[in-house]
């Protein structure tokens, strides 16, 4: 779809359908005529919306929904493609997705708030707050030994709120299966069997750690972890603290974990596509979580996102809503984890707080974007990045199921780079 047209229908939606609790966004954030006059390169922004349109209709992907913004103010939106190829709904900015992994920033953001107010530190031990944790065991090794048992060792170190937030507390997930212990945890995976999200930690806390916390970074179920935190220390479900400290001060109200949360019904949700040996897409069947996961539990939509991304892009606030001081903030955007614990690929990039961030480029090296630049995306292929030195947020939504047939690259490749290509300004 042209952007102009995009961009027009959500100008719309932004001032008729804002909701009365958020009265900051319906008079501060709107949509300008030209994206020239925030800086962008409006060429460039054609060049990115036709090539969403094009790689819609070479069934790359069933359809996209994209905006870009600077400052309070959105500089372009994109919609192509559709959400549901059955019955040829169109893929909008206000199309219900699954976020998946990027709910992890949010929690990271929700701990930070806690931080602010001083409820809780980065370096208290995870078990202060779960005692489970306070038992936790390493693994020797991660492959059984001849009695086909995993030999485990107490820990050298004092797993911390800091290392759930960093993917550096020893914790399994769900994309290793070479080793027996990869296995273990695939085998008790968080996303199966039956309670609520507390009996679901403690039972990760009984499963032995792939190594001494703080050593290394790797993906984790650290996020679903501080998930749990936060209950505790707020003396709320998740959803409930989201909701109320969140998504309803930012104007999300088609955010959260749970149907009764949001402002869209199941049958509103996009279909889940995946591609088959043929190439084709078709239906894949996943539901979203019966519990509150801080790691990957969210669906939203890009006209929801792009607020969350705006108020990190203005440094932990919008409009009149401040969830994060400035002080706070610089902690948050900041890397945590580096060098040694991250080990190779990662091209220019640390990791900060349930995301990762781009580093200053070292002589001679492309650079990975804006030094400060964080970023993650989802599973199911959607994406966002903020620029805080910039003020820019971008935001990409789309649901396809990764598998050996999925068209490369993946969505982030096709979108960051011309987003990039479309700043004018210093």
């Amino acid at each position: 779809m042209a952007f102009k047209q995009a961009m027009a229908a959500f100008a719309l939606a932004t001032t008729a359908l804002m909701p009365v609790t958020a009265p900051l966004l319906a008079q501060d954030i709107h949509t300008v005529e030209n994206p020239a006059a925030l800086g962008f390169d409006p060429y460039a922004l054609s060049l990115l919306d036709a090539r969403l349109d094009e790689l819609a209709a070479e069934g790359a992907r069933p359809g996209y929904a994209a905006i870009i913004a600077r400052g309070e103010q959105i500089a372009f939106v994109s919609e192509a493609g559709e959400a549901d190829l059955e019955n040829h709904t169109p893929f909008t900015v206000d199309t219900p997705v699954r976020i998946a992994s990027m709910t992890k920033p949010v929690t990271a953001v929700a701990i930070m708030m806690l931080v602010e107010r001083g409820e809780i530190a980065l370096d208290d031990p995870v078990s202060d707050y779960i005692p489970a944790f306070a038992d936790v065991r390493v693994a020797v090794s991660p492959m059984a030994n001849e009695a086909g048992e995993i030999e485990t060792r107490a820990p050298d170190t004092v797993m911390t709120i800091e290392h759930l937030l960093t993917h550096t507390a020893g914790l399994g997930y769900i994309f290793e299966a070479e080793s027996d212990l990869g296995r273990l945890h695939l085998e008790n995976t968080m996303y199966d069997g039956e309670g609520d999200l507390a009996v679901r930690v403690d039972r990760l806390a009984s499963l032995p750690l792939y190594g001494d916390p703080g050593d290394r970074w790797m993906y984790s179920y650290g996020l679903d972890v501080a998930g749990r935190v936060i209950e505790i220390v707020s003396g709320q479900p998740l959803n409930t603290f989201f909701d109320t400290e969140i998504f309803t001060p930012l104007g999300m109200e088609a955010t959260g974990f749970f149907y009764e949360d949001v402002s869209f019904s199941e049958d509103e949700l996009a279909p889940l596509y995946v591609h088959d040996e043929n190439s084709e897409m078709v239906p894949y069947e996943f539901g979203v979580p019966t519990w509150p996961s801080g790691g990957g539990g969210l669906v939203s939509t890009a006209s929801d996102y792009i607020r969350f991304a705006m108020l990190l892009a203005n440094g932990g606030h919008l409009g009149d809503v401040e969830l994060m001081s400035e002080e706070t903030f610089a902690v948050f955007a900041s890397p945590h984890a580096t060098g040694e614990q991250l080990g190779d690929g990662w091209d220019g990039r640390a990791f900060a707080l349930g995301m990762d961030i781009v580093l200053p480029a070292a002589e001679g090296q492309q650079p990975a974007g804006v030094p400060g630049d964080l970023s993650w995306g989802g599973f199911f292929d959607t994406d966002f990045f903020v620029s805080p030195r910039t003020g820019t947020a971008a935001v990409i939504m789309t649901q396809i199921q990764p598998s050996q047939y999925r068209p490369e690259p993946r969505t982030l490749r096709e979108f960051r780079p011309r987003v990039y290509a479309s700043f004018a300004f210093d």
